[in-house]
């Protein structure tokens, strides 16, 4: 597939420099992943439309920081609520279900998938389904991981077709 966003067509001419070093201050180092096509054309995944606008992919990854810190949501959780959006979006990165939950992380598990589907105001069923479960600081936790995780995606989507981090057919459709 052609890229959609090459980087020789980026409006900032710094936009893989911005790109790589964001990602090496948030992973300490390179990043444990490829980010970059082989040719160098292109960035991988979310980061080919990011580089597309600088002011606000520097702002995106203050964000993700903030999202996969160590405070915001238990680590366990967080992983469970993405594997819900992941069960809900055609995303190639992860494809399976988690088996012998505790409540609150069948919960988390639950609001990852409730949460990527969401159109309008969450029910009063599941709210208070969810407060019984975990404390209202680890929803919001939750509510802001799906959210950053979503966003990964739909910029994801945008860059097109990939599936080459996954040999497997695309999930069958949630109901």
């Amino acid at each position: 597939m052609t890229p959609r966003f090459p980087i020789d067509e980026a409006p900032d001419s710094a936009a893989k420099q911005t790109m790589e070093d964001a990602l090496t201050k948030m992973h300490g180092g390179a990043p444990p992943f490829q980010w970059i096509e082989d040719d160098g054309r292109s960035l991988i995944g979310c980061y080919a439309p990011l580089c597309y606008t600088p002011d606000v992919a520097k702002q995106f990854f203050e964000v993700a920081k903030s999202v996969y810190g160590p405070t915001l949501v238990k680590a366990r959780n967080r992983e469970l609520a993405v594997l819900g959006l992941c069960s809900v979006l055609d995303v190639p990165y992860i494809d399976y279900l988690p088996r012998d939950l505790n409540d609150e992380e069948a919960m988390a598990y639950r609001l990852g998938r409730i949460l990527t589907q969401l159109t309008g105001p969450l029910d009063d069923a599941t709210w208070q389904e969810a407060i019984s479960k975990m404390e209202k600081t680890e929803i919001v936790g939750i509510i802001h991981t799906v959210a950053g995780y979503r966003w990964v995606a739909l910029l994801d989507f945008a860059n097109g077709e990939d599936r080459r981090w996954s040999s497997l057919p695309p999930p069958p459709a949630h109901s």
